[in-house]
């Protein structure tokens, strides 16, 4: 997997997991794959960070411009014909969702056939809302559709090495709130890495342990 070879949309829920987004950035960092979104999965964001999660509108700006900084080719053009082609099964609020993976499709399609013609890659929307964006029929138009752990597992097993340095630099990064890497495995674990997981906790003789929450302050 390289940035020639696997084209990635990011849905909104998962840029929201914060775990989970940290080592997809990482993973960007060290240049696994191509990570796409849209301005409307912008909106998405930051509105949901800041009414959901109670982060602070610059706060949220901080952590999408951070994002941006990571995958400068983030934007996704999107186009009438790319809403049109959008199976009828994919749930209405979900449209744009698939809109963009298509969009990525088409623009992908034409500079693979523009600068390698026969070259082989892999368009991926990566999602926790797999029952709504119709996976089966997204597949007929060449587009994967995995949720985040799926995700995850499959880069570990393409590339073992960057996923174990992206794991690791997270961890490193985190600071509020600060996280182990056992502890991070964990969180990763929970969303649904287990071969990742499994199979990073073997070869660093780390076992997976919950964090800790902080107690409530009183008043």
């Amino acid at each position: 997997m390289n940035l020639q070879d696997t084209f990635v949309i990011l849905d909104t829920c998962v840029l929201l997991k914060p775990r989970v987004s940290d080592v997809l950035m990482d993973l960007r960092a060290e240049k696994v794959f191509a990570a796409h979104w849209t301005e409307n999965i912008d909106v998405e964001f930051l509105r949901n960070m800041q009414e959901v999660f109670g982060v602070s509108e610059a706060g949220a700006q901080n952590r999408l411009r951070a994002m941006k900084r990571r995958c400068p080719e983030w934007e996704v053009y999107m186009f009438s014909s790319d809403f049109s082609a959008v199976p009828k099964q994919v749930d209405a609020k979900d449209r744009h969702v698939a809109a963009a993976a298509i969009a990525l499709r088409h623009a992908v399609d034409k500079d693979i056939e523009d600068d390698a013609p026969g070259a082989s890659y892999d368009v991926i929307l990566v999602t926790d809302n797999v029952k709504d964006l119709a996976k089966n029929q997204m597949a007929k138009l060449g587009v994967r559709v995995l949720r985040s752990g799926a995700f995850l597992n499959e880069v570990y097993t393409a590339e073992p090495e960057a996923t174990t340095r992206a794991v690791l630099q997270a961890a490193k990064d985190l600071k509020t709130p600060p996280y182990t890497v056992a502890e991070l495995l964990h969180a990763l674990r929970e969303q649904g890495a287990t071969t990742l997981v499994a199979q990073m906790s073997k070869a660093l003789a780390v076992k997976p342990v919950e964090r800790e929450r902080m107690p409530k302050a009183t008043a």
